[in-house]
């Protein structure tokens, strides 16, 4: 246990705040930005990007059949092992997704930090990319979607609740509760309405670029609206942490070890 979470009753209850990733602190959605990858290096068909566009479009309906959605991903990714599945997600991630990271969501993030406050990537996106945007950003924690894995390979086998809607919700009561944070204190920066049960728990939610139905959610709330714009222009592509799952951790400690 750290030296921050043995922290003396007399002292002031944790204040955290949470990021969304796509269209938040990212310019895009991760997923279609690693489906074109993917196709782009060989791991997935053209026709999945049809699927991809289906998808897309479900989502800014709020009608995303998120599971479904995993399990398709997953049992493409398990075609291949977990070191290859990484190493083309570091590709990915250097060329596609940290060029993307907005300036104003890094400064933000550090903006928090300065006040003290614990800073959590939260995003229904699978935990090695929450870890690698949570270290390009120097954020402390992330709440995502955990990787299972059998063997060497990724599974579809998906236990307990995803990152998304009521599910992100349940992960950051429990994050705050183990904090000994109140949710009435904390901030959560979004564009979507799907994570409106998160921004209504939370005592400071801020709409980021918001999609319209969110906008239209919050009409008549005095919620704060932030909009992002500039590119993030970081001079090196910072190495994660500790993964979420352990399995996912060891194989990438195997992964990290390598590049030494």
């Amino acid at each position: 246990m750290s030296d921050d979470e043995r922290r003396p009753a007399s002292e002031e209850k944790e204040v955290v705040a949470f990021f969304d990733l796509d269209h938040t602190l990212l310019d895009g959605a991760n997923g279609n930005i690693y489906a074109l990858v993917m196709v782009k290096e060989g791991f997935m068909e053209k026709s999945m990007l049809f699927w991809m566009a289906w998808y897309t479009t479900l989502y800014k309906l709020n009608r995303l059949p998120r599971r479904e959605v995993y399990r398709k991903v997953l049992r493409i990714m398990g075609r291949y092992t977990v070191l290859e599945m990484i190493e083309m997600m570091d590709r990915g991630f250097e060329a596609s997704i940290m060029p993307r990271l907005y300036r104003e969501g890094a400064r933000l993030v550090s903006m928090h930090k300065e006040k003290g406050h614990r800073t959590v990537v939260a995003t229904a996106a699978g935990e090695y990319i929450a870890e690698r945007v949570r270290a390009q950003l120097g954020a402390h924690d992330v709440i995502a979607t955990p990787i299972p894995i059998e063997g060497d390979r990724v599974s579809t086998k998906m236990e307990g609740p995803t990152a998304f809607m009521e599910g992100k919700l349940k992960m950051a009561r429990s994050y705050c509760e183990s904090r000994g944070a109140d949710m009435a204190d904390c901030y959560f920066y979004s564009d979507s309405a799907s994570d409106l049960p998160l921004l209504e728990a939370v005592g400071h939610p801020v709409m980021v670029n918001p999609q319209l139905k969110l906008s239209r959610a919050a009409r008549g709330r005095p919620w704060p609206v932030l909009r992002f714009r500039e590119h993030a222009d970081f001079d090196r592509a910072r190495r994660p942490g500790r993964l979420l799952t352990s399995e996912m951790d060891r194989f990438n400690s195997i992964y990290e070890a390598a590049l030494e």
